[in-house]
C-alpha cells in the first residue's frame, strides 16, 4: 500500500523542486508553522550543545535524561508526518520541506548545523558554522560533516537546473582545518553534461580564504528513485 504523502503523486515531474528562496534573506517566510519550527530547531541545538560541554555530574545528567524523556512524550502526542514528502504536501510544497526538514541542512531540523542557502546571480551561495556538537579534531569540524555540508549544499544547487538528480561522486579537498564556532561561506557554479548529468563545483571560505573545495556529480534517474514507493511511477 502506498503511503499517504504519495497519492497522487504519478511522476518524478510531480515533485517541486525549485527553491523558495531567492535571495540572501531567506530567514524572511510568512508560515508560521516554519517559524515555529525553526525556533524548535535553534532551542534544541543549544540543548544538544550545552550537553556537548557541560560536565554534568551523574545526578544532574540523570535528572535532564528524565526531562528530556518527557519531552519526548509531549512531542508524540501529536501526529506523525515522517519525511519531506508527508510534510510537503501537510505544509506548502515539497521544495519548502526539503529547505527545512532535511537532516543536514534543514532550517527546522535540529541535527543540520544551521546552513543557510541563496541566489546570487548565476551563483548559489552559502554560510553556515559548527558548533561544538560537529567537533572531529580538537577545535576543529569533523570532516565528515564537512562534507555531508558540501553534498546537501551542492544537490541544492543542483536543483536549481529543475531537474532532480541523485549524488553519483563526492570529492572534498581539505585545504585548511575548519574551525568551529565561526561563519564559513560557500559557493557553488552548476555546470550541465549533458541531458541527465550535472557537474556542480563548490567552495568553502573562511574569512575569505578557500579551506575547501569540492567537486560532485549528480545524475537525474532514468526511473525515479521514489518509484518503489510510488508504484513504479517513472518519469516522462
Amino acid at each position: 500500500m502506498l503511503p499517504n504523502a504519495f497519492t497522487g503523486l504519478t511522476t518524478l515531474s510531480d515533485f517541486d523542486f525549485s527553491s523558495p528562496f531567492l535571495t540572501e534573506d531567506i530567514d524572511n517566510t510568512n508560515s508560521d508553522y516554519w517559524l515555529a519550527r525553526r525556533e524548535l530547531a535553534a532551542a534544541m541545538r543549544e540543548l544538544i550543545e550545552a550537553t556537548t560541554v557541560s560536565d554534568l555530574p551523574p545526578d544532574a545528567a540523570t535528572a535532564l535524561a528524565a526531562e528530556a524523556r518527557s519531552l519526548v512524550t509531549r512531542a508524540r502526542e501529536h501526529r506523525s508526518l515522517l519525511g519531506v514528502i508527508e510534510y510537503g504536501k501537510a505544509h506548502g510544497s515539497f521544495a519548502m520541506a526539503n529547505h527545512e526538514i532535511l537532516c543536514v541542512g534543514g532550517a527546522s531540523h535540529p541535527m543540520a548545523p544551521g546552513l543557510e542557502h541563496w541566489i546570487d546571480g548565476d551563483t548559489i551561495k552559502g554560510r553556515v558554522s559548527f558548533n561544538w556538537s560537529y567537533e572531529g579534531p580538537p577545535m576543529h569540524a569533523h570532516g565528515g560533516w564537512v562534507a555531508a555540508i558540501f553534498d546537501h549544499f551542492m544537490g541544492m544547487a543542483h536543483m536549481r537546473s529543475g531537474a532532480p538528480g541523485m549524488t553519483a561522486s563526492l570529492t572534498v579537498n581539505y585545504l585548511r582545518p575548519t574551525p568551529l564556532n565561526t561563519p564559513l561561506d560557500l559557493q557553488a557554479s552548476v555546470s550541465p553534461v549533458d541531458e541527465r548529468k550535472t557537474q556542480v563545483s563548490a567552495e568553502m571560505h573562511c574569512q575569505g580564504d578557500a579551506i575547501a573545495k569540492a567537486t560532485a556529480l549528480f545524475i537525474k534517474p532514468k526511473h525515479t528513485v521514489f518509484s518503489s514507493a510510488l508504484g513504479g511511477a517513472t518519469e516522462q
